[in-house]
């Protein structure tokens, strides 16, 4: 038999959606006072938020004749019509907020509008109202939250302990924080303040008070604009990475998210500069017109929807890739850290054959939390199995060279996202985004190659080392990249025509595939009885890397007739290290010298294909603090 739900059954299970645990009464308080226009935020709480958790805010206020009225579903200031639907401004609009936390806990709200002489103060338990009453406070809203789910324990036993909900608050008003420099946050657990922001608007001093401050000398300003859109924030240097996504912020028009399609633009534009599992960190604040959005799509708002999901992946990885493109991308050799790592008095040569004087010390941030994995390559560590850029098969240090193929998934994707790569001022530095500058190549002077493998340069205040493999590497990818996308492809003939036999599906498919691997610079046609015959190859690939390209090619289209999901799509350049100079090769100064001139021709002289860097930075300070000068 069907039943119409009783209302306090219906209420506790709609909170449900919208409220899970304490962090949900924070979020959407916290949205509400943003709503408000308050320009200071105090949130206290006390057993991570389950016993008791207020929030007070000095924003506009409640009407003394709308304060009950707040607490009804459904009921909201902040649409009016369907087409409000369209193009929404504010973070919260569906008037479930305060309905569900007070159908699960005991509220207590005292609220004061700027206009009114006196305040109001409301008790709601379950949904009911206990009392009304009026009462003198500063205009604005505190809202008290006690025992939550005390009227659902069987909810109740599936939150975490008290010092893992705190954290999960303390995650969220930090993200708030970041997203809105002008208001002053504050957030206090216990007796003791765990976030406080100054409110004056300075996004990257918000950055360093929460997640501490050595994380400003790796951290590169991100600014672009195009037709509307606006894109802020700061990402980190190729030398600083994390072994998670949990230091990627992503904020869009005001509103802390989950985007699929911004994540993958800030990893596109890393392609190449960090190995795979490791990942940037990224603090990105974008703008766009809200009708383009689409933010009423997941119960506590914590995904949007994009009109055009693509646009604003390319636009993310634009942004990010000319804001790598700096002199400030090198990784910096820390001096101070290095020192440190080094007990004065202690004989380096002690180190034997270790790639680094000292390993980096087990630090603590402000917060005195570990560091979740982050590393600086600045101050690499000691032992080669905890080099964040070397992988247990690096080959680097063997005289044979690398022999790890390059992930070029991103090459097919760069065809109609990249531009050519830009060629530097002969003599001038190129200024970069934000102001920063290209290194000056014609100003770095070689004054040595260490270990027949570093190129050791300076431009007289810094020292520049840079690996001649890496580099080689570099310049033979971008040059395979610019071959590949002449729309005259240059091919090679083969004496003796290459034969693949097919099986009858992948011959079946056939109108799905050709093209693509002719326009990719195959001479291919159907020879009969499922065998196809390549008369020419593209002149960028070795007779055997062709072969071997499209066996493989063959192999996977049987397994996945999708194309797009091809694992062979990521290799089109198979090796670009095959023919690059080695670790250990010798140059003469003239080869040296060529070398340096056209690595900083390369659009990303940075890195090589695999994600390692090219170049190294150490200052002159650096030096100094490592011999204890300064």
């Amino acid at each position: 038999m069907i039943r119409v739900l009783d209302k306090n059954v219906a209420d506790k299970i709609a909170a449900g959606e919208v409220i899970d645990r304490p962090v949900s009464i924070v979020k959407e308080l916290v949205e509400n006072a943003l709503d408000a226009g308050a320009g200071s935020i105090t949130v206290s709480l006390r057993g991570g938020g389950k016993e008791y958790l207020r929030v007070t805010d000095d924003g506009c206020g409640i009407p003394w004749e709308d304060v009950e009225l707040a607490f009804r579903r459904h009921a909201t200031s902040k649409i009016e019509k369907e087409k409000d639907l369209d193009a929404i401004g504010t973070l919260g609009f569906r008037g479930e907020a305060l309905a569900s936390i007070c159908a699960v806990s005991r509220v207590e709200m005292i609220t004061k509008t700027a206009e009114e002489k006196t305040g109001r103060h409301l008790v709601v338990e379950g949904s009911e109202v206990l009392s009304n009453t009026a009462i003198g406070c500063p205009h604005g809203t505190t809202i008290t939250v006690h025992d939550l789910f005390y009227n659902l324990p069987a909810r109740r036993k599936f939150l975490g302990s008290d010092s893992a909900e705190g954290r999960r608050i303390t995650d969220l008003l930090s993200r708030m924080a970041l997203a809105y420099p002008d208001v002053k946050f504050r957030l206090i657990s216990g007796k003791k303040d765990v976030i406080q922001t100054s409110g004056k608007g300075n996004i990257l001093d918000n950055i360093l008070r929460i997640y501490g401050r050595d994380l400003e000398k790796d951290l590169i300003p991100v600014d672009d604009r195009m037709n509307g859109w606006v894109v802020r924030g700061f990402v980190s240097s190729p030398g600083l990475s994390s072994a998670s996504r949990n230091r990627q912020i992503f904020c869009v028009n005001g509103r802390i998210v989950s985007s699929g399609s911004m994540e993958r633009g800030l990893e596109k534009a890393y392609k190449e500069r960090l190995f795979t599992g490791r990942f940037p960190l990224a603090f990105l604040f974008l703008s766009v017109p809200p009708e383009i959005l689409d933010v009423n799509v997941h119960p506590t708002k914590k995904e949007i929807r994009f009109d055009d999901p693509f646009q604003i992946e390319d636009f993310i990885e634009g942004a990010v890739r000319k804001a790598l493109m700096g002199a400030q991308s090198v990784p910096r050799v820390d001096g101070e850290r290095l020192a440190k790592a080094t007990p004065a008095g202690e004989d380096l040569n002690t180190a034997g054959d270790e790639d680094a004087a000292g390993a980096v010390p087990g630090g603590q941030d402000s917060a005195g939390e570990a560091k979740d994995g982050l590393i600086a390559a600045a101050a690499v560590s000691s032992r080669a199995d905890t080099d964040p850029f070397r992988r247990k098969d690096d080959p680097a240090d063997a005289r044979s060279g690398s022999g790890e193929q390059v992930d070029v998934k991103y090459v097919l994707e760069t065809m109609r996202r990249e531009a050519e790569p830009e060629e530097p001022a002969p003599k001038v530095a190129e200024t970069g985004p934000a102001g920063r500058m290209r290194l000056d190549i014609p100003a770095l002077r070689i004054i040595g190659i260490a270990f027949e493998t570093y190129l050791i340069t300076t431009d007289g205040e810094s020292l520049y080392l840079i690996d001649q493999h890496a580099a080689h590497e570099r310049i033979y990818y971008e040059r395979f990249l610019r071959q590949y996308r002449e729309e005259e492809k240059v091919r090679q003939a083969m004496l003796v025509p290459l034969q693949f036999p097919v099986s009858a599906d992948v011959e079946a498919a056939e109108e799905d595939w050709i093209d693509y691997v002719r326009r990719m610079g195959y001479d291919i046609e159907n020879f009969g009885e499922r065998v196809y015959l390549v008369r020419e190859i593209p002149a960028f690939l070795a007779e055997g890397e062709a072969e071997e390209f499209l066996r493989q090619f063959f192999i996977e289209l049987e397994e996945h007739p999708d194309l797009s999901r091809f694992a062979s799509l990521d290799r089109l350049i198979v090796r670009s290290c095959k023919s690059a100079v080695k670790a250990g090769d010798a140059l003469h100064p003239e080869e040296a010298d060529a070398l340096l001139q056209q690595l900083f021709a390369c659009g990303n002289p940075y890195s090589c294909p695999h994600g390692r860097p090219t170049i190294v930075k150490m200052s002159r300070r650096d030096l100094e603090k490592l011999f204890r000068r300064v």
